[in-house]
């Protein structure tokens, strides 16, 4: 059943969802970039644009390219998760009562959800250099 199960995993998304998805974060993107305000918090609008664009060229490419902008997507998990989950060790509640509110607990639940499958993601796909056996996508 294992076996079965991660076949299917590693045939990525159809191409109607890839085509969905791409265009909602595609319209994400562009708009987050439109609207960033004049001030120093720009940079945070275009940041979370150009990880919505990333997604965008992850869903319309193949190979290589789709696995390394995957990988990369992947990577930008991991490391934010990382780091919320270190700023949250270091001066946040362990436990704040509501999945709203940043704690220890709710970074450790991020990390868990969004940094070790990107993680994983990253290196199972190798970035998309050298060869792999598995044809996974993202």
């Amino acid at each position: 059943m294992y076996k079965a199960a991660a076949a299917h995993i590693n045939k990525g998304l159809s191409p109607f969802s890839r085509f969905i998805l791409g265009l909602f974060s595609a319209l994400f993107g562009v708009v987050m970039v439109l609207v960033a305000p004049p001030t120093d918090k720009a940079v945070f609008f275009y940041a979370f644009g150009t990880f919505c664009l990333l997604i965008t060229v992850a869903c319309v490419t193949k190979g290589a390219v789709r696995q390394f902008v995957g990988s990369v997507i992947g990577s930008v998990l991991l490391i934010l998760s990382g780091w919320y989950l270190y700023s949250e060790s270091t001066g946040g509640p362990f436990f704040s009562g509501r999945r709203s509110e940043p704690s220890v607990v709710n970074a450790l639940l991020f990390f868990v959800a969004f940094g070790i499958p990107g993680a994983a993601y990253a290196i199972k796909t190798k970035f998309g250099w050298g060869r792999n056996d598995t044809k996974a996508e993202p």
